[in-house]
């Protein structure tokens, strides 16, 4: 087997662009009733590809239900604002490493 520090000298090798991938962290739903202007923010937790036409698209429910919440009625969406940060691709190696290591001990062990 090929220890950690050497794959993953290949791996980073392999791929120009390591640890310099974004995706889309937040999103921030500014709404508004008859008096205020109102934020919500929305995690992406699972790093989801698709969660910036998700937000487009369930926008103003999401506001709707905030609005519930703060006890209000909903009037309009003012914008939508989306922050990035940067994919850890060190913390993805390591977690596929550490499932290779295992699968290949549970094979040589018979486990």
């Amino acid at each position: 087997m090929v220890n950690y520090g050497v794959a993953l000298a290949r791996a980073k090798a392999n791929r120009r662009n390591w640890n310099e991938e974004e995706y889309t962290s937040k999103a921030i739903i500014t709404w508004a009733d008859s008096e205020w202007e109102y934020e919500l923010e929305i995690e992406n937790e699972d790093m989801d590809e698709d969660f910036e036409a998700w937000i487009e698209k369930h926008a103003e429910e999401l506001a709707r239900e905030n609005a519930e919440e703060e006890n209000t009625t909903f009037e309009e969406i003012i914008g939508i604002k989306y922050e990035y940060d940067y994919i850890d691709d060190d913390a993805a190696f390591e977690n596929e490493y550490d499932s290779y290591a295992e699968l290949e001990w549970e094979c040589r062990t018979g486990r």
